[in-house]
């Protein structure tokens, strides 16, 4: 068994260290509890014809932030260290685990001395570094490279600061896990992964010990405890130890993973716990207690099931739901975030891939991607901390966006330095085109409406004042062949009736991963060439059609229908919105209350009220529609292409509601496929759920319809529709049932305006990478004109097969060439190919829905690709 095999430089004791006998109290009498199952335990161990092992496992869980800032949590991380190595010091038999690299790392910088008695209590076997990632996330909500990036960035640290890496991954509180995790995990190395929610009344499982499978077979041995949580409070010890006394009858197992301290503001087990323990240990001999590790226990329970052959039950799926307000909480903080994430992981691709073609020295983008683990961690994300840790948490965000852009810029500039800018010349005054360069951030090609804006002089254009609409504009290819296209609204309204900046929408097909320059400006003569009259957008009194939708909007109605293909696409009555009574706190009920988990009340139907055309024209037709409630309002904006069978929206949501949630209905079916970090779950009627970037539901007798966003988590499926969260007026980090009423003086939640964008699609296949379009759109940027050596247009990567998604395109870790991390989407193994910096190259298999990481190297004039782990070791 893998569990059973250490690795070089794992230093913990290969003995179970035996609970410390001394400063023991007089022991008191066994407890009721205790004596009612001896008999049963008696029996159990005859039966195995073994003791049962309690494993002590001290912990003491920290939030960075909840009800506190960061600056007072990673503190609180020295204080509770050093108190620990002093009681680890009184008590020699004692042993304790601890996760997150953040928390190491800040112990490290700031605290150097306590820092190395850690390590000498590594080294001793009695400290066990755990967990493998840079702090314990949210595993609902990140995008899957979020995830695995943890492990990158964690592992690494591990490696440098202690000489190893942890195998066994631990998610002391995070709030339910995706049913793709076990994906992520084993591909990230890790063996064995240690959870407490949801807990067993919140989730049953049939047994504490059991594996975890993903949808591409990949296993992980997992324990929840059956019995408490991950601490314990000062006067629980008895309580808990004749619960866990309990289990081993109901359950029959030989080692059990007894979970104690004080934690969330740090803390760890007390003198109390230790004694108590011990008195415990004397009163019941037929269980060996005994202080242990992580590790040490899940090397136990694989080679109980291997000695034992008594197979672990098999669970596949996710393992969720508990505290389903977290899905929706502070949209404020979940938007940018999302938006964020997208930003940087396209940054990544696009300085790597251009820096690997120039043979430039990379940007480090490493505190970007901090901040962004560091956000997703499981107080922070799911919106449970208090509003003044949130206004700090957001200005960190933005610098980790700049940061994406700042690198992303400068990696497009040192490519367009290289590339034929060059503009015709043009006689007199009149002034020059600007050189616009466009950039496709994906591996596939990008066939689609691309906007470009640009300054048409360098000054207003005076000789168009008060007749805008006449001021000409042409555009040009990257084969400075004219390009139709249709002029839309600037994004301002300064000066109106003067022309200077022009803004156009037209059709292109660009190569994987590429660059293309094309050529803007004010025509000596006009020479914009006509778009053929089939399938063009068209617009009608508030409606608008492309030969694949129709959206009409009427004001007064309370919602909005469109036709697909001529037939509604919505069963019944169009879209919607509404508000549901929603008085409950940060986290929802906090013990899955069924009043809770199906928010049911309706409080209103918001209605049309306005409705305008804003565009039409040979290339798009937009339509705005505002639905107003009696405190709130939302514009939309609905875009339809030539050509193009997805209907793009783009969303503002002013909302100003208490103890309400505004839901956007969609009457699809009440059955959904959800994209998970890591992989997917269909769900169906079942509460309040997370999802993830994309939705796809299948109607019967009716076309399938796909959703995707780049800011939603929460949904649910109720009476034939998915219901889309979009915002809730919860309170900052409260856990009480709410009116709207009480407490009037407390602001509520998300009061103010928000922006998204979301899409719908009939053509379900293209779902995942309109979702990635949709999160990491085209790039373009104005770039100086010149002559350079390379072309007008050009691709540096590509994947030949469109079910992988690209998940990370990067630097290694050690420097030693770049990493490409994928996922099979399909459910179709593949050995995947494609061109790198314009030569072929065979990466390597991927398994049907499993994630592969591989390392591109260069061998003289040859690219080779090496497989490799996330944690590039």
């Amino acid at each position: 068994m893998l569990f059973l095999r250490s690795r070089p430089g794992y230093l913990f004791n290969s003995q179970p260290v035996p609970v410390d006998q001394t400063n023991k109290q007089k022991s008191p009498k066994t407890s009721q509890t205790a004596k009612k199952f001896l008999p049963g335990l008696k029996q159990a161990q005859k039966d195995m014809k073994k003791k049962v092992t309690f494993h002590l496992l001290a912990n003491a869980h920290l939030d960075p932030v909840w009800l506190w800032d960061w600056r007072e949590g990673l503190n609180e991380g020295i204080i509770t260290v050093r108190t620990i190595l002093e009681l680890m010091e009184e008590y020699p038999k004692m042993t304790f685990m601890r996760g997150e690299a953040a928390i190491y790392e800040h112990i490290e910088k700031t605290d150097p001395e306590t820092f190395a008695r850690i390590r000498a209590m590594v080294k001793a076997g009695r400290w066990d570094v755990i967990g493998g990632t840079y702090i314990q996330p949210d595993t609902n909500m990140p995008a899957t490279e979020t995830l695995a990036r943890h492990f990158t960035v964690g592992q690494n640290y591990f490696q440098r600061a202690f000489g190893f890496r942890p195998r066994v991954a631990w998610a002391a509180d995070s709030f339910g896990h995706s049913a793709g995790l076990p994906e992520i995990l084993t591909a990230a190395g890790m063996t064995g992964f240690a959870f407490t929610r949801p807990m067993e009344k919140q989730f049953h499982l049939d047994n504490h010990a059991f594996w975890w499978e993903s949808d591409s077979g990949a296993r992980i041995l997992c324990y929840r405890p059956t019995v408490g949580w991950y601490g314990t409070e000062r006067d629980e010890i008895f309580r808990r130890f004749d619960g866990y006394l309990k289990e081993t009858i109901e359950k029959p197992v030989l080692h059990v993973g007894c979970f104690y301290g004080l934690g969330n503001h740090g803390g760890g087990p007390s003198r109390r716990h230790l004694e108590e323990i011990g008195r415990w240990a004397d009163k019941n001999p037929e269980v060996e207690v005994i202080h242990s590790s992580l590790h040490r226990f899940f090397d136990a329970l694989a080679a109980d099931e291997a000695k034992e052959e008594r197979p672990y039950p098999v669970h596949r799926g996710e393992l969720n739901f508990c505290l389903r307000g977290c899905y929706a909480s502070v949209a404020k903080f979940k938007f940018p975030y999302r938006k964020t994430e997208g930003r940087l992981v396209r940054a990544e691709k696009t300085a790597s891939i251009i820096d690997a073609s120039l043979n430039r020295k990379p940007e480090t983008l490493a505190p970007a991607w901090k901040s962004i683990l560091f956000n997703s961690f499981h107080d922070i994300l799911p919106g449970s901390s208090i509003e003044r840790a949130y206004e700090e948490q957001l200005a960190w965000l933005g610098v980790a966006g700049h940061d994406a852009l700042r690198v992303e810029f400068n990696a497009l500039n040192a490519l367009a330095a290289k590339i034929d800018t060059s503009v015709p010349k043009m006689g007199g005054d009149h002034p020059g085109r600007v050189a616009l360069l466009v950039w496709n951030p994906h591996p596939h090609i990008y066939e689609g409406p691309v906007e470009l804006e640009a300054s048409l002089d360098y000054r207003p254009l005076w000789q168009y004042q008060h007749k805008a609409d006449l001021c000409p504009v042409e555009l040009f290819d990257a084969k400075k062949q004219p390009v139709p296209f249709q002029v839309i609204g600037n994004e301002h309204s300064a000066m109106s009736d003067l022309p200077w900046r022009k803004r156009v929408v037209f059709q292109a097909k660009l190569p994987p991963m590429s660059w293309s320059v094309y050529q803007m400006g004010l025509p000596q003569k006009a020479t914009r060439k006509k778009t053929a009259d089939k399938g063009v957008a068209a617009a009608r009194k508030d409606a608008i059609l492309n030969g694949f939708y129709q959206i009409k909007a009427r004001r007064g109605s309370s919602s909005l229908q469109i036709l697909a293909q001529g037939r509604p696409l919505f069963k019944g009555a169009g879209l919607s919105f509404i508000n549901v009574k929603d008085p409950w706190g940060s986290w929802g009920g906090m013990e899955e209350i069924p009043d809770a988990v199906n928010l049911s009340t309706v409080q209103e139907t918001w209605k049309i009220e306005k409705t305008e055309i804003l565009e039409k024209g040979p290339e798009r037709a937009a339509l705005w529609v505002k639905f107003f409630g009696k405190r709130s309002w939302i514009d939309l904006t609905f875009f339809l292409v030539r050509g193009r069978p997805v209907v793009d929206v783009q969303a503002r949501v002013l909302w100003n509601d208490r103890s309400s949630r505004l839901k956007m209905v969609l009457p699809v079916g009440d059955e959904a496929l959800f994209e998970v970090p890591g992989g997917r779950a269909q769900r169906g009627i079942c509460g309040e759920v997370p999802g993830g970037r994309w939705i796809r539901t299948t109607q019967k007798g009716r076309a399938p319809f796909g959703f995707a966003t780049d800011a939603l988590y929460g949904y649910d499926c109720k009476a034939g529709a998915l219901r889309a969260t979009i915002v809730r007026a919860s309170r900052y980090a409260n856990s009480d049932e709410t009116p709207a009423d009480k407490e009037s003086w407390r602001p509520a939640v998300d009061a103010g305006e928000l922006t998204f964008r979301f899409l719908f699609t009939t053509e379900v296949r293209d779902l995942p990478r309109l979702a990635l379009e949709l999160e990491q759109p085209l790039v373009n940027v104005p770039v100086s004109a010149h002559p350079g050596p390379l072309p007008r247009s050009g691709s540096l990567f590509s994947l030949k097969t469109e079910n992988v998604q690209l998940l990370a395109l990067k630097p290694a870790e050690n420097g030693r060439g770049w990493i490409v991390r994928v996922q099979e989407i399909a459910g179709r193994p593949i050995l995947l190919r494609g061109r790198w910096l314009n030569r072929e190259i065979t990466l390597g298999p991927v398994k049907a829905w499993g994630i592969s990481t591989f390392r591109v190297i260069q061998r003289g004039k040859r690219w080779i690709s090496i497989p490799t782990t996330i944690q590039e070791f």
